[in-house]
């Protein structure tokens, strides 16, 4: 992973205003399905990935640094305490949504869930607390933090400020493949640092799905955007993964970029809904807009619709 310095970024405060509706219909195809279960669980159908986002400098409720210790172990309290204050509030936002976004799903309680970590650093639940077929996926950046949920398949999110300035053209020539690169070098350069930040969070999508850290090189494997806005996203990985890939990029808000990438567990659409985690535990559809998706990816931009 390239590590892009985070210290310019601004909170941003949400104004989303989309009407709290708990068990609001989700659509799926020609009919609507209810989100809730008889026990007041979350439930996610086949092929179904629920993107979760909450905004830290959000008013309005209890993301305080005090208010996040409760549900947090002590290795999380500990790293809270010693970062910044406001990186220090970003990382307990985004963890304790990771454990509040689980315990939608689970009867376990939010301060109960551990995880552990594979050789690369991968976090997952811990089987000998839980082992049912729930995935996820975190991914945060200064006034955004993002969980993605899905059940039995390997998936990954990562979310990027898109205003921000980096060498778009030194990074891509040096890490992403030939094919990213030339894409890129085409680009005027009015253009060149937005597409650059979505082949970037494409790409971070990916590795953090496959769990390989930088044991798997950024050139071995190429994305490409084709035709116009919403493109349609391109995949060729390396030998060594078979996996049916299907990724999506969208923006929650304008001067953000978000990419998910998924290997379904079975053939059939991915389906992405989008929801919005305020800081006093309601709950709400998100409106996004639509950058790029995979064939066979199906997007809920407006959620008051069926897709």
């Amino acid at each position: 992973m390239i590590h892009i310095d985070t210290r310019d970024r601004i909170p941003y405060i949400s104004r989303n205003e989309k009407k709290v509706l708990l068990g609001f219909a989700v659509g799926g195809g020609r009919k609507k399905s209810r989100c809730l279960k008889r026990n007041g669980l979350l439930r996610l159908s086949d092929g179904e990935i629920h993107l979760w986002f909450a905004f830290p400098g959000e008013t309005g409720g209890p993301h305080t640094t005090a208010s996040l210790r409760p549900i947090l172990n002590d290795g999380e309290k500990a790293r809270m305490e010693r970062l910044h204050s406001s990186e220090g509030r970003l990382f307990g936002v985004s963890h304790t949504l990771v454990r509040t976004t689980l315990s939608r799903y689970s009867e376990i309680p939010p301060g109960e869930w551990r995880f552990v970590k594979n050789a690369h650093g991968k976090p997952s639940i811990d089987p000998d607390l839980d082992s049912s077929p729930l995935r996820f996926s975190l991914a945060h950046t200064r006034g955004l933090a993002v969980v993605a949920v899905t059940e039995g398949a390997d998936v990954g999110v990562d979310v990027e400020r898109a205003d921000r300035i980096v060498a778009a053209a030194r990074l891509s020539s040096r890490f992403f493949s030939p094919e990213e690169a030339a894409a890129l070098q085409e680009m005027p350069p009015d253009r060149l640092r937005g597409r650059f930040f979505l082949y970037w969070t494409l790409k971070e999508s990916y590795i953090k799905a496959r769990g390989l850290g930088l044991s798997l090189p950024l050139a071995s494997f190429s994305f490409r955007l084709a035709g116009e806005r919403p493109f349609r996203i391109d995949f060729s990985g390396d030998d060594r993964d078979p996996g049916d890939w299907r990724f999506a990029v969208l923006r929650p808000l304008p001067q953000y970029v978000a990419a998910v990438g998924v290997a379904p567990a079975r053939p059939g659409p991915v389906r992405i809904r989008c929801f919005h985690t305020r800081p006093s535990g309601e709950i709400s559809p998100l409106s996004f807009e639509t950058v790029g998706r995979s064939p066979g990816v199906e997007m809920n931009e407006d959620p008051s619709r069926s897709v």
